[in-house]
């Protein structure tokens, strides 16, 4: 099975957990960036107000097109209840493209369902999703490869003539 890994990470929390994943499926990974980027108190506030309200900042130019993959996994930290505003520009950007999809998101303490919600809406049901909190975080790696095992079984019921990399 062909996997993607794309996600935005601010504080490089996401990112751990992104890296993570992409080993554990010997995946592609893509970095999502946007043109401004969201450093310092400044650019944190900025990210909160466009995601509450949707905004879909201009990206950099991606490496990876979602269709070549059987399945995309795509990872967010929680702002303002929702996915980081460069998620939901890559969701719009990329709607048709994804074959199937899995999501995870990192936030300090609550908003993971609404986002996990959203990003569905932006694409399709996702195969499965995970969600780690600041307290996850100090385990996050055996948690991180139970949703791994969880998401290839579910992977391979669905797709079993795709063979998974080991």
């Amino acid at each position: 099975m062909k996997v993607l890994v794309a996600y935005y990470s601010r504080t490089q929390t996401t990112e751990k957990v992104a890296k993570l994943i992409k080993e554990g499926f010997h995946a592609d990974i893509e970095q999502i960036k946007p043109v401004k980027g969201y450093g310092g108190p400044v650019g944190y506030a900025r990210g909160g107000f466009e995601s509450a309200r949707e905004k879909t900042p201009k990206l950099e130019k991606t490496l990876n097109n979602p269709s070549d993959y059987d399945l995309t996994i795509i990872g967010t930290p929680v702002w303002a209840f929702t996915m980081a505003s460069p998620i939901l520009t890559y969701l719009r950007e990329n709607k048709d493209k994804f074959n199937n999809v899995a999501f995870f998101t990192t936030a300090g303490s609550s908003g993971m369902e609404s986002t996990l919600e959203n990003m569905e809406k932006e694409t399709k049901a996702p195969l499965k999703t995970f969600f780690l909190t600041k307290v996850d975080m100090e385990d996050y790696e055996s948690k991180t490869q139970e949703f791994i095992e969880e998401l290839k079984n579910i992977a391979l019921g669905k797709e079993k003539e795709i063979t998974i990399l080991d």
